[in-house]
């Protein structure tokens, strides 16, 4: 079965003035985001590093649905996004979503680099 991670990031974050209110922001969208799409959720969205957020989707045709939602609750905020669609290989979902592990986590975080590498604001890895 195949899912969909999807690893977020800020661009800049570091020389953003307002950075503390843009983190408060970013976590109450995290929680929205995990009520509003909880029946398409596997794994939870959670910060994982520093200004990176990352959850995983049951379903990888919906992985647009939430980013636009993303991007709509985060109008002024810039952000990359890497979209890894694969299996899973850890399926123990009482973990958080940075302790699971499958091609679906690796294509997400090679998206996510080349994202960055070349300033795209969305790469996706099937």
């Amino acid at each position: 079965m195949d899912y969909a991670t999807i690893i977020c990031d800020l661009k800049n974050s570091a020389r953003l003035e307002n950075r503390q209110q843009i983190q408060y922001e970013l976590i109450e969208t995290i929680k929205q985001a995990n009520s509003d799409f909880a029946d398409i959720i596997a794994s939870p969205f959670i910060i994982t590093l520093g200004d990176e957020w990352q959850g995983l989707l049951k379903n990888p045709e919906e992985y647009s649905e939430v980013i636009d939602f993303f991007r709509r609750k985060l109008p002024s905020i810039d952000f990359y996004c890497g979209v890894g669609i694969g299996e899973i290989n850890i399926f123990d979902f009482e973990l958080t979503v940075n302790q699971l592990d499958g091609p679906s986590f690796h294509k997400a975080r090679k998206a996510i680099n080349i994202a960055k590498r070349l300033n795209y604001s969305l790469v996706l890895i099937q």
